[in-house]
């Protein structure tokens, strides 16, 4: 009888350990990520190359995001093959320098009331382009009042992005923002921020896709005195090179059978081949 009683309790608990990741869907969000690397002139007319190929049918009624003060961009627009918004943030366009001065600068996040705290940069970088992001989903939105919302972004694009998702969330009355998968994504707050997140109802399929021995993923240090942490859901590729599409799925933040397992995390080039993609030849190409 103990035993019939703790079956769907310990049912309950695997469960709860489990997501669902749709990689077509990742992949295609990866092409809109790598897309925003692009010039404003190719995205608004959506003819930016291999990036814009990778989605049928392309994007229309593109709006370009952008901020001169800290070079902060992104853009969205509406993919009817979908019938979705798609919402996107560029990382850095130089990412050695990036990756060797990002500092470990906390500041306060007030959108949770537990004191958590963010990178000061990566918020700063955000706050850049809010107003900008605002306006331009509502006016998406009463264009396509019933289509789903995606979110994505790259590196410093990818944390970007994860303060896109309770702004937009919230613009979006409150429903759940269909797809958030971002790419190479450092961490983005203190362990505080990043339960927050986890609690929350944001987004219907999310995800963190990690490839190999990415460093900046492992960006900024979860070890004291930095520690800061990821949110929940993982996709850990080995590699796209010798494994191709294998991957691993880590329901937990910080997960040793994911990246956090890589000893030797210092492979640039991982963090810009992305579903075996040359990120720095495309996007000097759609520049």
């Amino acid at each position: 009888m103990k035993l019939l009683i703790l079956l769907p309790i310990l049912a309950a608990l695997v469960s709860s350990q489990t997501f669902q990741y749709q990689q077509d869907q990742a992949q295609s969000l990866a092409a809109f990520s790598l897309a925003a690397y692009c010039k404003r002139s190719s995205l608004e007319q959506w003819n930016c190359g291999f990036p814009c190929q990778q989605n049928a049918g392309g994007l229309s009624d593109v709006i370009y995001l952008f901020n001169s003060k800290l070079d902060a961009s992104g853009y969205m627009g509406y993919y009817k093959n979908q019938d979705a918004i798609v919402i996107a943030f560029r990382g850095t366009d130089n990412i050695k320098n990036w990756i060797a001065n990002i500092d470990v600068i906390k500041t306060s996040y007030p959108l949770c009331n537990n004191g958590c705290k963010v990178h000061q940069g990566f918020y700063y970088q955000f706050n850049q382009i809010k107003s900008d992001m605002e306006s331009g989903f509502k006016t998406l939105r009463q264009k396509y009042p019933n289509s789903k919302v995606f979110i994505t972004g790259h590196s410093l694009g990818a944390a970007v992005s994860a303060h896109a998702v309770p702004v937009i969330y919230q613009l979006n009355n409150n429903k759940q923002i269909d797809i958030f998968y971002n790419f190479g994504s450092p961490r983005v707050g203190d362990q505080k921020y990043a339960s927050w997140f986890n609690s929350q109802n944001f987004v219907s399929l999310f995800g963190r896709i990690t490839n190999g021995a990415d460093p900046v993923v492992h960006l900024p240090p979860m070890g004291y005195p930095i520690q800061f942490y990821h949110y929940n859901h993982e996709i850990f590729y080995p590699s796209f090179k010798s494994q191709g599409t294998k991957h691993v799925q880590c329901f937990k933040g910080e997960d040793n059978s994911c990246a956090d397992g890589v000893l030797v995390d210092t492979s640039i080039s991982d963090h810009l081949s992305y579903f075996g993609w040359d990120w720095t030849n495309e996007a000097n190409k759609c520049e």
